[in-house]
């Protein structure tokens, strides 16, 4: 038998997750039957969908009271039932938040580590992070050199890498977070050609001295008013690109949409929403792409929180801001 610890949901967050919504139970798991993996988890990914699973009305499915938390990880097999698989291999896909996992072979994939930190698999090579980034800068936002594109939620994990997608295209780039911290964090780590502080409270007067003959492509993570704002400067044949709305996520049954789209109209423009799995068929072709640009200096700082016990923090952090870059949990 082997012991592991998971996170379950204690209760329904009211708002954005807390620790206390959350609890650590150890139980013991047996040996892999017939088409099952038996995982040692190395790494989870925080990501701001599991706040859609929390309670209700996103993309994924809720998760109950006393259910371990929806999450992404890699780990390696300790022990398999499943003839494609083999002790030792190194996998990635939905491990949940817990330190080993006892799951369906057909739900995880083979990844290669090397000399590399299998924490790459849920960061620049992650479903989630630069595979969803790589799919909506270049294939929806459909980025082109000379552009100028502004990225919301700049300082996260998706944010980051859409930033650098567009600097590697040959675009100027106007990136938003929240803080003089994560602003820096935009010009010195990121490469932005410029970085807007939302919190300052100016983000429509910036906006107007940063893009002047308007935007281009907007890779939107926010929504909300942000996604107002952009809209009412939107250039001629403008792309925007719908990623995410962290800004919504507190409620999703009172989701406010955009005031302003007329304009998407006016300046024959489009507005597309994207999730990553429709592009699956693609993927090889998106990590091929990033790994040359990596050696090129495309990058992603990390912040890790290590114990399991601490995904509640970390969830938390992520969706207060208080990361920069890639938000993990080593477990």
């Amino acid at each position: 038998m082997t012991q592991a610890k998971r996170i379950v949901l204690k209760q329904f967050p009211k708002n954005l997750p807390q620790e206390s919504d959350f609890e650590i139970q150890t139980l013991e798991l047996g040996d892999p039957q017939a088409g099952q993996l038996l995982i040692e988890v190395s790494h989870i990914s925080i990501d701001a969908f599991i706040g859609t699973t929390l309670g209700g009305g996103g993309l994924h499915s809720q998760t109950g009271i006393g259910d371990p938390v929806t999450a992404l990880g890699v780990g390696r097999v300790l022990k398999s039932g499943d003839a494609n698989f083999a002790a030792g291999d190194w996998v990635s896909g939905p491990t949940l938040a817990q330190t080993h996992a006892l799951m369906p072979a057909a739900m995880f994939q083979k990844i290669e580590v090397g000399n590399q930190s299998p924490s790459l698999h849920l960061g620049l090579l992650g479903l989630t992070t630069g595979l969803t980034a790589y799919a909506g800068m270049i294939r929806v936002g459909e980025v082109a050199s000379g552009d100028t594109v502004v990225v919301s939620g700049a300082g996260g994990a998706v944010g980051s890498v859409a930033c650098q997608l567009a600097k590697q295209s040959g675009a100027r780039v106007i990136g938003i977070a929240g803080g003089p911290a994560k602003c820096q964090y935009l010009l010195d780590d990121v490469g932005c050609d410029v970085a807007i502080d939302y919190k300052a409270g100016n983000v429509a007067a910036d906006l107007d001295a940063a893009a002047p003959n308007g935007i281009n492509v907007f890779f939107d993570n926010v929504g909300g008013e942000l996604l107002d704002q952009v809209l009412d400067r939107i250039a001629m044949g403008a792309r925007v690109v719908i990623c995410g709305a962290i800004s919504q996520y507190e409620d999703l049954s009172d989701v406010r949409g955009p005031a302003s789209y007329l304009k998407v109209a006016e300046r024959n423009a489009s507005m597309r929403g994207f999730t990553v799995d429709y592009y699956a068929e693609e993927f090889p072709e998106y990590a091929k792409q990033i790994n040359a640009w990596m050696d090129s200096g495309l990058h992603l700082s990390e912040q890790i929180e290590k114990g399991v016990e601490n995904f509640p923090r970390a969830l938390n952090t992520l969706f207060t801001g208080g990361h920069k870059g890639k938000m993990l949990v080593e477990v």
